[in-house]
């Protein structure tokens, strides 16, 4: 089953001579649906969220309805018969006709949408393992013929639900086929973790601030124990614009093991298509309150970027599910 954009991405350029040109930041309709694979047949739910097995399907519960979001896109795309020759394997996939007579056929989707899931760490279940991270719905789907070659429900392939067909008996016969509310295809992708390498920060003569990038680290020893106990400081993060610091909300003491994880409060780009939203460090004590190697006579501070990335993966859509 070939990816949808093979079969939308056409369409979308005999439409563009006759539309307003999009604005400069507009994902072309690769973009949009690069990742996206046709299910066959359409069906009208889809469990957005779940977890994916492939060769199987989706399995387990699907997410939250508060976990879940519906990104209108583009309005209308239209596959029509001088885009049948470039278009036939993927079309001819999703609608299951017959190659000898494609000719006689349009497909049209309307009012497309997109449903995804808006936060992938709320999930329940495994983490690490593919899900159905986003769903692309067509309020209408209408499958015309100019011949009555087959143009039913079975053979179209839509599950009967949502169905109405329809002649019309003028100079050229057509016969359609109309479905509403009809996902069309998914996306699956693989939620994992990603980290940037680690690199020592450059404490202020004080010992009271770092800097990462445009982030402002701020320490207290307030709350250290008292001597020979090793410091464990408590560190706050800012975010530095020309509104001046944007804190992320209270700050987090160093834990037993020397370390924390603070929330970064704007996210940064990992460079692969990622987010980093966290921030590890990692504190190392200086040598009077603390033996080991890596001690010096003044405390150090490490840190790295810690995030999420989706792994888009390749699948075949079962027609079991």
């Amino acid at each position: 089953m070939r990816p949808l954009f093979a079969i939308i991405y056409p369409a979308a350029l005999l439409l563009s001579g006759h539309a307003a040109a999009a604005p400069d930041f507009a994902p072309s309709p690769r973009q949009a649906y690069e990742w996206f694979v046709a299910i066959n047949p359409p069906r009208p739910e889809v469990p957005v969220g779940a977890l994916w097995i492939n060769g199987y399907g989706p399995t387990g519960p699907a997410a939250d309805k508060d976990n879940v979001e519906t990104v209108h896109s583009l309005n209308a795309l239209t596959i029509e018969k001088n885009l049948q020759l470039a278009l036939s394997v993927g079309l001819l996939d999703l609608i299951g006709i017959d190659p000898k007579v494609r000719d006689h056929y349009v497909a049209r989707f309307t009012d497309l949408s997109i449903v995804r899931v808006k936060d992938v760490s709320k999930l329940l279940g495994p983490r690490g393992e593919p899900r159905i991270i986003e769903a692309l719905k067509a309020g209408s789907v209408t499958i015309s013929s100019d011949s009555d070659f087959g143009l039913n429900a079975q053979s179209v392939g839509f599950q009967r639900s949502n169905l109405t067909g329809s002649t019309t008996n003028d100079r050229a016969r057509t016969y359609s086929i109309e479905a509403h509310d009809m996902f069309v295809a998914i996306r699956v992708a693989t939620p994992e973790l990603v980290a940037s390498d680690e690199r020592e920060l450059k404490l202020s003569k004080d010992f009271r601030s770092a800097q990462i990038d445009d982030y402002l680290l701020l320490l207290s020893r307030e709350r250290c124990a008292a001597p020979p106990a090793p410091c464990r400081p408590s560190i706050g993060i800012a975010k530095q614009n020309s509104y001046g610091l944007q804190g992320s909300g209270g700050s987090t003491v160093i834990g037993e093991d020397f370390t924390a994880r603070l929330s970064l409060p704007v996210p940064l780009a990992d460079g692969h298509g990622g987010l980093f939203d966290s921030l590890l460090i990692r504190w190392v004590a200086p040598c009077p309150e603390l033996k080991s190697n890596a001690c010096r006579e003044q405390p150090r501070l490490f840190a790295r970027y810690a995030g999420t990335r989706l792994a888009d993966d390749k699948f075949i859509a079962p027609r079991t599910w």
